[in-house]
């Protein structure tokens, strides 16, 4: 079903549409409806319909006005134009703003009906067109793989055939993106089997991932693949000084962590570091002539640059993952949080995951306090902090730290709850405060709440059941009766007083809401003009 939106101030023309419009035959369904551009405005940013039919003279701003925002919004909207004018100029800026058709009045039903079957037979064939590149891309991307890694194996053991523009452009074709300024060519040779259960073809399969994950994970691009069974080619890219020096760093933990986890280990040879695709192949062949100067009996990282000198262990990237938990906790990515969690609980040492679990369980807490929580029955600190430091299972210190992890998470998911609630009130406190206000607008409540327009748009009309704009005309309405039966004010001061500065827009307003005028309200209560 493809959504509808009407927008006319007139009631009776909304009827209308509602009853000849072929809503089933053309697989249509009408979302939602509105007789003023603020209105429509805001319904549109809640449903986002694809086709909308409305009349070009609405209250506030013009229907090709506000068709102009829809289009900036969505390019793909259709907009059926209704109009009483007929004029050249009309016309014109409806095809402008790229409304499909334009309707006379009065609306004749085979019309209006031929206008949006044209308009549904546009999505249909941007549905097919759309399908059709899916498949195309689809089948490309079950040879991609292949394509990929020849390609990149051949800069490694080769000179290139062309130059720069051509290894971009077959690289792009390939979807292979290199953006940063340095690359460098690294191999990897598995050295020993692993122990246990994953051996065989298992094993480089899961170094290669573990290796891209380590990399990607500390800013750099790569792109890794098997040139043998027990060598790694790795492409790497990256956009800082002494990169190569960081990826010496990052090789030695992995090493430590391949020994740790598999019982095996690797060489890794670096080649200089270059500023082309075209030169990679140099930067392999360095990586290549690293492993022949080698000592026999050893086994480690060599950097083409200064061969036979092993770097340092490297420093540990806990700290990145710890701002990426807390990252995600503050953000609400709850499954974000778990996977991470789980990932750092397998990837580090028993000694430095304690030390790990006392600092996010800090922070974490931190994040309580600040929301206004007190989470003491959720982290019994001394009992927690026992059992991760007299245990020696690294299993059970994980299901400790994920287990107080998960209720952490969940006071401040109640907290988050609250919080909208609190928000909310802000919101309606601000709008009393402001009803005279000819400014107080969607854009200035969700500023005032700390809230993006968008998403206080959709919080407010979730949380309470109608749209923000109907809230706030319902509350300058109410004011306005009020000011009806107690004062003497005329109609046109009491609207400048509840923040209309159109009366005819509030005569309008009031007219929708209450069924009667102002004066006519003021009247039916016996008072005299």
């Amino acid at each position: 079903m493809i959504d509808v939106m009407l927008i006319d101030d007139d009631v009776s023309i909304r009827d209308y549409l509602r009853d000849v419009i072929l809503w089933e035959e053309l697989g249509l369904r009408l979302s939602c409806e509105a007789g003023d551009s603020e209105t429509a405005r805001e319904l549109y940013q809640l449903h986002r319909p694809k086709i909308v039919v409305m009349d070009i003279n609405i209250p506030i701003i013009s229907g090709l006005e506000l068709a102009k925002e829809f289009v900036a919004m969505n390019r793909d909207v259709c907009i059926l134009v209704i109009t009483g004018y007929g004029d050249f100029d009309n016309v014109r800026d409806s095809v402008n703003v790229g409304a499909i058709d334009l309707l006379a009045k009065p609306i004749v039903p085979a019309e209006i009906n031929e206008s949006l079957r044209h308009a549904v037979e546009r999505f249909t064939q941007m549905s097919r067109r759309y399908h059709t590149q899916q498949a195309l891309s689809e089948l490309l991307t079950e040879n991609q793989a292949l394509l990929q890694e020849r390609s990149v194996t051949q800069l490694f053991t080769r000179p290139p055939e062309g130059g720069e523009v051509k290894i971009r452009k077959q690289f792009e074709l390939l979807s292979l993106s290199f953006p940063y300024q340095y690359f460098a060519a690294i191999l990897i040779y598995l050295e020993e089997e692993p122990s246990g259960d994953l051996g065989g073809a298992a094993f480089p399969t899961a170094f290669k991932k573990m290796c891209d994950s380590a990399f990607l994970s500390n800013s750099f691009r790569i792109f890794s693949c098997f040139g043998s069974q027990d060598c790694l080619y790795c492409l790497v890219n990256w956009s800082f000084d002494r990169g190569d020096e960081r990826m010496e760093a990052l090789l030695e933990k992995l090493l430590e962590e391949t020994r740790f986890y598999f019982q095996a280990g690797f060489s890794a040879y670096m080649g200089s570091p270059v500023e082309q695709l075209a030169d990679l192949y140099r930067s392999a062949e360095q990586a290549r002539l690293s492993r022949r100067l080698r000592d026999d009996s050893f086994q480690g990282i060599v950097n083409y640059r200064n061969i036979g000198k092993l770097t340092p262990s490297c420093h540990t990237s806990l700290q990145q993952m710890l701002e990426a938990l807390v990252e995600h906790a503050q953000t609400f990515r709850r499954q974000e949080f778990c996977s991470l969690l789980g990932r750092v609980c397998v990837e580090t040492r028993l000694e430095e995951l304690r030390e790990f679990s006392l600092e996010l369980l800090s922070q974490l807490s931190g994040l309580c306090f600040q929301s206004g929580a007190y989470p003491w029955n959720i982290v019994n600190y001394p009992g927690t902090i026992a059992r991760i430091f007299d245990t020696d299972s690294q299993e059970e210190v994980k299901n400790v730290l994920q287990k107080t992890c998960e209720g952490l998470l969940d006071v401040l998911n109640q907290q988050r709850t609250k919080s909208k609630n609190h928000l909310i009130s802000m919101a309606k406190t601000y709008v009393q405060e402001h009803l005279g206000d000819t400014d107080l607008s969607l854009e200035s409540v969700s500023l005032h709440v700390g809230l993006s327009k968008i998403y206080f748009c959709q919080l407010f009309h979730k949380e309470e059941g109608l749209s923000f704009n109907a809230y706030v005309n319902g509350e300058r309405i109410a004011r306005a009766k009020s000011l009806l039966l107690n004062t003497g004010k005329k109609a046109f001061e009491i609207s400048n007083e509840v923040g209309y500065n159109n009366p005819k827009y509030f005569n309008y307003v009031f007219k929708n809401t209450v069924g009667v005028t102002p004066l006519e309200y003021r009247k039916a209560a016996g008072i005299k003009p």
